[in-house]
């Protein structure tokens, strides 16, 4: 049966179902790439400091400490992005490359240091670079905005802890803010590699070959879990949908996991067959088009969550667990930004950033 003979009239379909999956399909966006055009753009978006580079960055780093303290001490964004403002030309690279290009950016040797001990060097690092390319925001109900992600299961205790305070692999998903960044500390004895896949991709694969999806993917909207992070008074979960064309730019927001949970909160909407189907053709064919990479420590992993999907295979840490994979991260809401429609920033604008993040759900 056609879509037209199974869904009322909607804009999609009212502007014509054919126009709508031409102009997708053809759609010139640089982030909507398959794994051999990502690698042979390669020389874009893996950027290699240079020795003098990771040293230079090193010394400011250092600098900055003394001068400023610990990130969390202020908060302070203006002063470490000009701390660092000798090594601003590879950040305005960076920036291009996550908004006007592929929407991914590697940074590899950076200067970090691996030992527990010299961990507040290693975040404020992170703060500083993530100072260059826009504002943090907020991660967890509780407050949060640079988290440290290991392992943190204890089999004796039946711990709950977070997917990824976990050693297990992630599902492909985006994350609720404009960018993600993961700085490898320690990287894991076997595995915890990145895999990545372009949203933006799927969506124009979805117009070829299954166009009758289209109405579904580009105006139903679907609930999201907000893993009880909600503020007083407001619904377990939110409603979006799951991707948006503005000014000729796919962006897409989605998360298979928080789809799936949330069909068990009071009061959420409950999936049709047909919003089903569409997730799962969405999941096929961003494992399709999917890339592995690996990360090593002192390499920063600069995601548009826009444009591209993300998870993580299994990782195997050594029997020291001091010494096990830890990486720290960042959620920013990147400078000069796509423009967003309301439903993709989940209402939250709580934080005086008014992209992304998740709202606090208790006093800071």
């Amino acid at each position: 049966m056609s879509a037209t003979a199974t869904r009322s009239a909607t804009p999609v379909l009212s502007a014509g179902l054919q126009r709508v999956q031409a102009y997708l399909a053809n759609l010139n966006d640089p982030a909507a790439w398959d794994p051999e055009t990502l690698d042979a753009q390669r020389d874009q978006w893996d950027v290699a400091l240079t020795p003098d580079e990771a040293a230079l960055l090193a010394k400011v780093i250092e600098e900055g400490s003394t001068q400023l303290g610990k990130w969390s001490d202020s908060h302070e964004v203006l002063r470490w992005r000009e701390i660092t403002a000798p090594l601003a030309p590879i950040f305005a690279r960076v920036h291009h490359v996550l908004e006007n290009g592929v929407g991914i950016a590697r940074i590899r040797n950076l200067p970090i240091r691996t030992s527990n001990a010299d961990l507040d060097f290693d975040e404020n690092l992170l703060w500083a670079v993530g100072a260059h390319l826009g504002q943090p925001v907020n991660q967890m109900g509780k407050g949060k905005l640079l988290a440290r992600l290991q392992d943190n299961r204890d089999p004796r205790r039946g711990r709950d802890v977070r997917p990824e305070d976990t050693n297990e692999p992630l599902k492909h998903h985006t994350d609720g803010s404009d960018l993600l960044m993961l700085l490898c500390v320690r990287q894991a004895e076997q595995g915890g590699n990145s895999f990545i896949s372009s949203s933006a991709r799927v969506v124009q694969e979805i117009a070829r070959r299954r166009p009758d999806l289209l109405p579904t993917l580009l105006e139903d909207y679907f609930p999201f879990d907000r893993n009880e992070e909600q503020p007083a008074g407001d619904d377990p979960y939110y409603l979006t949908r799951l991707c948006t064309v503005v000014a000729d730019r796919i962006s897409v927001r989605y998360s298979r996991e928080l789809i799936d949970t949330a069909q068990s909160a009071p009061g959420a909407p409950q999936l049709t067959e047909t919003q089903t189907e569409l997730l799962d053709v969405f999941d096929e064919i961003a494992a399709e088009g999917g890339a592995e990479v690996d990360f090593r420590s002192g390499d920063l992993m600069i995601i548009n969550n826009y444009s591209v999907l993300h998870g993580r295979s299994p990782f195997h840490d050594p029997a020291d667990r001091v010494e096990g994979r830890l990486l720290l991260r960042l959620w920013l809401a990147l400078s000069q930004a796509r423009p967003l429609p309301f439903d993709f920033d989940r209402g939250v604008n709580t934080d005086g950033v008014g992209r992304g993040g998740t709202p606090y759900t208790h006093a800071k």
